[in-house]
């Protein structure tokens, strides 16, 4: 019954940061239910997966970005599922934090996010089809922690425009909605937990451990499927805890 309810087979999506990390384990998630899953990104995919197509995409350039819709819409068909995983971090304080690496990570996580957004949803519009976006944020839009400014701030930036983008969109069946994990162990949150914040952070998660990608299932395909069809500018919150400790 479960696997009716939060059912994604046969719909199209794309899934931008698809070569590593929580970005690889959402777009084989998704084709292994059954869904054509594009994935996105400008590096290339850690490992083999003949299930999931792969586009090279630098989210921060506009051109590259409606290439890739155009060449998914081709092979594959319009899309019907945007999760948006791309994104970088700076870890640093706040006071050692230069305008070019300010620039890098709000250009990436903000104005790249929200390029594909539009993309998607001008598609999406134009069409009169409905469909499901999927903001992957971090308890850190909305938990301060020393070191995560930067990061933290591009993350509460795409929660508060997608409240926005939900309300303009509502009535046209375009859904957008944020998924929020906490602390997981990637290969972009390994430096910081490498400095000591692992046990520390463990320490601060009520469950007592680090986030595993398969924890992300249930909510990534609740989004990703019309179970959620009466949700939008919604965050789910996927932290074992953490957030309701802080």
């Amino acid at each position: 019954m479960a696997d009716d309810i939060l059912g994604v087979a046969g719909k199209v999506c794309l899934v931008t940061g698809a070569s590593s990390g929580l970005g690889a384990h959402f777009a084989a998630l998704l084709a292994g239910r059954g869904a054509l899953v594009a994935g996105a990104s400008c590096a290339p995919p850690v490992g083999e997966d003949a299930s999931v197509r792969h586009y090279d995409c630098d989210i921060r350039d506009g051109a590259a970005v409606e290439a890739v819709f155009e060449a998914v819409e081709r092979d594959l068909g319009p899309v019907d599922v945007l999760v948006n995983a791309a994104g970088i971090a700076h870890f640093e304080r706040a006071e050692q934090f230069d305008d070019e690496a300010l620039a890098d990570v709000f250009s990436t996580n903000v104005a790249g996010t929200m390029r594909v957004t539009r993309e998607a949803a001008t598609r999406m519009l134009a069409a009169k089809r409905s469909g499901s976006i999927i903001q992957v944020t971090s308890v850190l839009a909305r938990t301060g922690m020393a070191g995560v400014c930067a990061y933290a701030g591009t993350k509460a930036a795409l929660e508060q425009m997608m409240r926005a983008q939900a309300i303009e969109w509502a009535r046209s069946g375009v859904r957008i909605n944020a998924l929020a994990p906490g602390w997981f162990a990637t290969a972009m949150t390994k430096p910081f937990l490498d400095k000591g914040a692992g046990g520390f952070l463990k320490g601060r998660i009520p469950m007592r451990r680090l986030g595993r990608p398969d924890d992300l299932d249930g909510a990534l395909l609740l989004l990703a499927s019309d179970a959620s069809r009466y949700m939008t500018g919604t965050v789910l919150t996927v932290d074992g805890g953490f957030s309701a400790g802080a």
